[in-house]
């Protein structure tokens, strides 16, 4: 006793000559009356990086001698060692792509090193042991010790910091005999981690024949440790196809889960519609009762490079075309409401394992844990606008009878169609002329987003009753275009066109179809005159029974070549409601001769009526509305006389 009391106050005052005689004296009283346990602690801390440069080579050599001795008996396989000087151990973590962090651990008073990784990634651990005996040792074994830093706390808080070998989660093992030379030797370790969690380098055991040398990360100087261990990155893909859907249709839905190299044990299928799409679950047929707005399958087990195809039926609601007041459809293709877009998500569930854990597993040289989670999202929206969009329509009369009608078309799809017919549907004013669609070369057109097409129809003007039968009900006038995707399926575009214009003066024609004809009879107060002098004119004018009934204004123009006559007074002007007596009305007006000879022309007169809404005034006059056919009746010549001085007479 009091020799080791000696011993421990010259370890503390760093005597190292003299320290190094106490212990050699302490040993050989012990190796002659000590036990086996004691003269082993002895024995280890005879040797360290202190001593060996004041220890005489022979003592070493015995002692030595001595150790390797007391290590095989069987005394000393009881005790659990500490950390034993003749050895100095140091663990360090290779980096790691996903880095590392280091945090203060509070119930040690140590720092923390975490290391991060994801499951199936290989870490590798680095032991550095550094031997001061003057000779080689052949060892039994080399294990290092990972807890769960749950159970590390807890070693620590109850069981006063000694770790065993069922404390552990995981142990990793050099197996034996390995050598340790004289100075440093380096050992390797590597873990596949198949298990999340934070996982703490706890302790190395280096088994020595019965000894056991237990070097805990707490009573090392290095900071201590840890693994966090993160799930792996799933290697799962959904695919969900088409790419989108086309208002008002009903399509085909088709999704792929591709399991990638993951191992799959049991998933879900969630398929969830917004307003205006409906959805039936994969593998039921489409009738009135399945149609719903979500619905979910169980997603079977399977292995790496696996696929899934699951197909199901999405219908959409067709869009709404906005309108006018006047109820008639805008044309802007940019007018449909942008905030409205209809989607369908998928949502896969899957719980599943990395590619590596059946084959580790069946080593057993990793416990079993619970499969890792993972959600995989994918969408498919309606396009915002239908496919083809109406960007402008006009029509152009020509000849006598005939329109020409011209259509631009907008492409809003991103993936291309190709047109494979279409036709066009006119009110009963219009027929397509026999040759008059000009658009065959469009046949089996690709069409691509951005993309305008023209189409042109030859019209021909039909008869028509008035619009008392026909205004309010009469058909608008659609285009319809059928367009073929890559897979052969079709799509019905019922496209309205924006003819309003064309076709309300049409019916308005057709209206007064029955009241544009007119007969005026020109009177004249002489037939004989000088040039130079007035003459006054008279037009007698019969509108007929159904003018006389209208309430729409008329207006007269009366003109004449001026190289026989000069006109003046009310040549131009409405109708004087009061001057309308029954079907008839008188008109008086002067003219002027301007040449001399028999003048065969006559002053002429037109009428029109016209709409008085403002809507149709034009920089405040009023918009000619329908001409009227007039019959005239005019006196064979008049008589012009040169004009001569009053002298002359």
């Amino acid at each position: 006793q009091t020799l080791m009391s000696i011993v421990d106050v010259f370890a503390h005052d760093q005597w190292d000559g003299a320290y190094y005689w106490r212990l050699f004296r302490l040993a050989s009283c012990q190796r002659m009356t000590g036990e086996a346990a004691s003269y082993l602690n002895t024995l280890t801390r005879c040797f360290g990086p202190r001593l060996a440069a004041v220890a005489p080579a022979q003592s070493a050599s015995l002692l030595q001698t001595d150790l390797e001795c007391v290590v095989g008996e069987s005394d000393v396989a009881e005790y659990r060692l500490g950390v034993a000087p003749f050895l100095e151990v140091e663990l360090t973590v290779q980096p790691l792509p996903a880095g590392k962090t280091a945090q203060p651990l509070g119930f040690l008073r140590k720092k923390l090193v975490k290391h991060f990784c994801f499951v199936g990634e290989t870490v590798k651990a680095s032991l550095s042991i550094t031997s001061h005996l003057p000779r080689s040792i052949t060892v039994d074994g080399i294990r290092m010790f990972l807890l769960t830093s749950e159970r590390y706390e807890a070693v620590h808080r109850v069981a006063h910091g000694l770790i065993e070998e069922e404390d552990s989660f995981r142990v990793l093992v050099v197996d034996g005999p390995v050598e340790i030379q004289p100075g440093s030797n380096t050992f390797r370790f590597e873990w596949t981690p198949m298990t999340i969690g934070h996982y703490i380098l706890g302790t190395v055991a280096v088994q020595w024949k019965e000894a056991s040398f237990h070097f805990d990360a707490s009573a090392l100087r290095r900071p201590v440790q840890s693994i966090e261990v993160m799930p792996s990155e799933p290697t799962q893909t959904i695919e969900l196809n088409p790419l989108f859907l086309i208002p008002g249709h009903t399509q085909q839905a088709r999704l792929v889960f591709h399991s990638g190299s993951d191992i799959v044990r049991e998933g879900k299928v969630e398929l969830i519609c917004s307003d205006g799409l409906k959805v039936v679950p994969p593998g039921v047929e489409p009738t009135d009762d399945t149609w719903c707005d979500r619905c979910s399958v169980p997603l079977d087990a399977c292995g790496p490079d696996s696929e899934i195809v699951l197909q199901t039926h999405v219908k959409s609601d067709a869009m709404k075309r906005p309108s006018d007041n006047h109820g008639h459809n805008l044309q802007n293709m940019h007018s449909f409401d942008d905030g409205i877009v209809q989607t369908m998500q998928a949502r896969v569930t899957t719980l599943y394992h990395h590619a590596k854990y059946d084959e580790i597993i069946a080593k057993e040289e990793e416990p079993t844990s619970d499969p890792m989670s993972t959600l995989l999202e994918a969408m498919v929206t309606t396009l915002d606008r239908p496919a083809l969009t109406v960007s402008q329509s006009d029509a152009f009369p020509y000849d006598d009878d005939h329109v020409m009608v011209s259509v631009t078309l907008h492409c809003n799809t991103p993936v291309p169609f190709f047109l494979k017919e279409w036709n066009v549907s006119f009110p009963s004013l219009l027929k397509v002329a026999e040759d008059g669609d000009m658009n065959q070369q469009m046949f089996g057109h690709a069409v691509a987003e951005g993309e305008e097409l023209f189409f042109g129809f030859k019209c021909t003007r039909q008869e028509s009753g008035s619009s008392s039968t026909t205004g309010a009900a009469e058909e608008e006038p659609i285009l319809h275009v059928i367009l073929q995707d890559e897979f052969g399926k079709t799509f019905r575009q019922v496209l309205p066109l924006s003819l309003n214009g064309i076709l309300a003066q049409m019916r308005r024609e057709a209206d007064f179809s029955t009241m544009n004809v007119a007969t005026a009879d020109l009177r004249c107060s002489s037939y004989e005159g000088v040039v130079g002098s007035p003459v006054k004119f008279t037009f007698e004018v019969d509108l007929g029974a159904s003018q006389s009934s209208s309430q729409l204004p008329i207006v007269y123009t009366i003109y004449c070549d001026e190289a026989d006559w000069i006109l003046g007074g009310r040549v131009q002007g409405f109708v004087d409601g009061g001057s309308r007596t029954g079907r008839s009305f008188k008109l008086e007006f002067v003219g002027i001769p301007t040449q001399s000879g028999l003048i065969k022309r006559w002053p002429e007169i037109v009428f029109e009526y016209v709409d008085p809404s403002p809507v149709a005034s034009n920089n405040g006059k009023s918009k000619p509305f329908a001409p009227i056919t007039v019959h005239s009746r005019n006196p064979e010549e008049f008589k012009s006389l040169a004009y001569t001085h009053h002298a002359a007479l």
